[in-house]
């Protein structure tokens, strides 16, 4: 059995994308500029929780990057999404040099022994002053549940995220993500974006300048 399909019929899925993603992904692309019409590129697609809240607003160039192809038919037959399995720990990005305007890649270097290679490739594709933004847990929020999840290698908090980006020659912002309190519930962040960034989550925003 598949990682993603094991996520799939447990219920985390394409189908079952709640409110705060669809709210909070094309949020972050108009913070930082990323228009409808460049190449946003998803590496570690998993279930589509990124991609498809951006296709639903009108993003249609979008590709989906991952080492496991369980929804690339999905991707492909129903978004039209560009799709590419990919070992990013090994393989090189399949993907055109400074051609990228954004790169998501959520819950994916946590599961990497060494993300130098990782994210080599995504400075690579981003355009100059193309952004990155990469979630992983929170080690300090989450070190008791981390392991729950077998296929985890190496914890980050904020500090370990800013500094892995910057050694990779990213501008960085680091700042949690995901809501809390029983914000989420209310969905609080629609009037007040800032609170979909109080979670248990980190999200660190690397931008290519060189």
């Amino acid at each position: 059995m598949s990682y993603l399909k094991e996520m799939s019929d447990s219920g985390y899925n394409c189908q079952t994308i709640g409110p705060f993603h669809f709210y909070m992904i094309p949020y972050l692309m108009r913070k930082y500029g990323v228009r409808p019409e460049e190449i946003v590129v998803d590496v570690g697609a998993g279930q589509g929780h990124s991609l498809i809240p951006l296709h639903k607003v009108g993003f249609r160039h979008l590709t989906a990057v991952d080492i496991d192809d369980y929804n690339f038919a999905i991707f492909s037959n129903k978004y039209d999404f560009e799709c590419y399995k990919c070992d990013v720990e090994r393989d090189n990005l399949p993907i055109q040099s400074e051609s990228v305007a954004a790169v998501i890649s959520c819950h994916v270097i946590e599961h990497l022994f060494c993300p130098n290679h990782y994210l080599s490739e995504i400075h690579r594709i981003l355009r100059r002053r193309g952004v990155c933004f990469l979630v992983t847990p929170d080690w300090r929020k989450q070190y008791k549940t981390f392991y729950r999840d077998p296929t985890h290698l190496r914890p980050y908090d904020k500090r370990s995220m800013e500094r892995i980006l910057r050694i990779n020659n990213f501008n960085v912002y680091v700042c949690s993500w995901g809501s809390a309190f029983g914000l989420g519930r209310l969905k609080s962040y629609r009037l007040f974006p800032k609170l979909g960034m109080i979670g248990r989550d980190i999200l660190a925003i690397g931008i290519k300048f060189d």
